[in-house]
């Protein structure tokens, strides 16, 4: 209708601008409107499922925290910093969420429109940090090191060692009594916190993971890598934990999230986009 015009940009954002307005050609009234969700301008570096909220958090090279709506498809908050952020992770009931920086981990209320540091712990560069389903422990990775802390206090209360290389996902079990691991050594561990000892393990050399998750009972587990496919594990009788089936998805994965009604995953792309799959 000759009244509207609509621009795309190189990330990907689109805008759009009213020609009706007379006044147009004024700086002050020549405003661009977001069309659709305004997204991360560089790679999604953290992303991270809300149990009890719709609710999903991601940190991408942009140095910005967003919050989002799954349900309404919207971001409900966007908070952009000064430094890197290399990961994140939300509190079950959506209150908190935990930021990795270069210098240190902190521990963030979530108020309307803003995020507040509460307490910082001494992680510098934490790639992946993931509370538990409860919200009573959450788990922080130094190097090649997954240390888990109280939430309420902050105290370490033990460290899972056993990665050769640095660790680049965690996945908690829904009673919390295990903690699933993927690293650049190739390699998917299952942790028994009881007593912090590794209990399953399948290790893939030259498959650099960047995400892993598990199913509800944690008989399943999906990893995804730098070989550019999702796969699949199962428990075999006998020969342990095996790769039951690989999907090839012609990007790179950085995240893998897996809604509550296990019936979708959404993945997080190098490029900042989001994707879905059944």
């Amino acid at each position: 209708n000759e009244e509207q015009l609509v621009c795309s940009l190189e990330n990907g954002q689109v805008y759009t601008l009213m020609l009706s307005n007379s006044e147009i050609m004024k700086p002050d009234e020549m405003n661009f409107d977001v069309l659709g969700t305004n997204n991360h301008q560089g790679p999604i570096t953290g992303m991270d499922m809300c149990i009890r909220k719709p609710l999903l958090v991601t940190c991408s090279t942009d140095k910005s925290v967003r919050i989002w709506n799954h349900v309404d498809r919207t971001c409900e908050l966007t908070k952009v910093f000064a430094d890197e952020i290399f990961s994140v992770a939300i509190h079950p009931t959506g209150l908190q969420v935990l930021v990795g920086f270069a210098d240190k981990l902190r521990l963030m209320t979530v108020l309307m429109e803003d995020l507040r540091t509460v307490k910082e712990l001494g992680i510098k560069g934490c790639r992946e940090c993931a509370f538990s389903t409860g919200g009573q422990y959450f788990a922080a990775v130094n190097g090649a090191t997954i240390s888990i802390y109280n939430s309420y206090t902050c105290e370490n209360v033990g460290n899972l060692r056993g990665h050769n290389g640095k660790v680049r996902a965690l996945h908690w079990s829904p009673d919390d009594s295990r903690l699933i691991s993927a690293g650049m050594d190739g390699a998917v561990y299952e942790w028994r916190l009881k007593d912090f000892k590794r209990e399953k393990e399948n290790v893939l050399k030259g498959c650099n993971y960047s995400s892993v998750l598990a199913t509800p009972d944690c008989k399943t587990l999906y990893a995804a890598g730098s070989d550019r496919k999702i796969k699949e594990f199962e428990e075999a009788p006998g020969a342990g934990t095996q790769v039951t089936k690989e999907v090839d998805v012609g990007t790179s994965l950085t995240q893998l999230v897996l809604l509550p009604s296990i019936k979708v995953m959404v993945a997080a792309t190098e490029g900042g986009n989001l994707r879905t799959y059944k």
